[in-house]
């Protein structure tokens, strides 16, 4: 029997998050919209099953994470692709953490990697970073977490 997530309505961001987030093939998906993919049939490369993917894509839409939109090319019916949206745009240090994780502790020996760079035209790479209220860089190890109330 699949695990199932925990409600969105929990007072934990995380298990908030993971509600959305954590289901089952949404943060590639997310991951493939970041990398331009916008079509139903440009999904469905990942090997997600079609029941899934629209149920997948759906999810994703009502959790504003991404919008349809419907476009229409010569001869053929209208269709829908999925654009992110501001909050799906936030999604991205999520995915470059995942990422960054990954690669540190559990690496391939070769193969593709995805990587963060400026959109500028010298294109250097970027990295994601604890930053405090004067903007120095922290390193992890002199970061705690603690609850906070609001």
């Amino acid at each position: 029997m699949p695990a199932s997530p925990p409600p969105a309505d929990q007072p934990c961001p995380i298990a908030r998050s993971v509600a959305v987030l954590g289901q089952k093939w949404n943060l590639l998906l997310l991951r493939e919209a970041f990398l331009g993919r916008t079509r139903y049939t440009e999904f469905q490369r990942l090997g997600v099953p079609p029941a899934t993917l629209g149920a997948r894509l759906d999810a994703l839409v009502d959790a504003g994470l991404l919008r349809r939109h419907t476009y229409k090319e010569d001869g053929e019916r209208p269709r829908d692709e999925y654009l992110l949206t501001e909050a799906g745009r936030d999604v991205l240090p999520v995915l470059a953490a995942l990422i960054e994780w990954g690669e540190a502790h559990l690496p391939l020996p070769s193969g593709d990697t995805i990587a963060y760079a400026m959109r500028s035209a010298d294109g250097r790479p970027v990295r994601l970073e604890f930053v405090d209220d004067q903007q120095a860089v922290v390193g992890a190890d002199a970061v705690t977490v603690a609850r906070q109330a609001r």
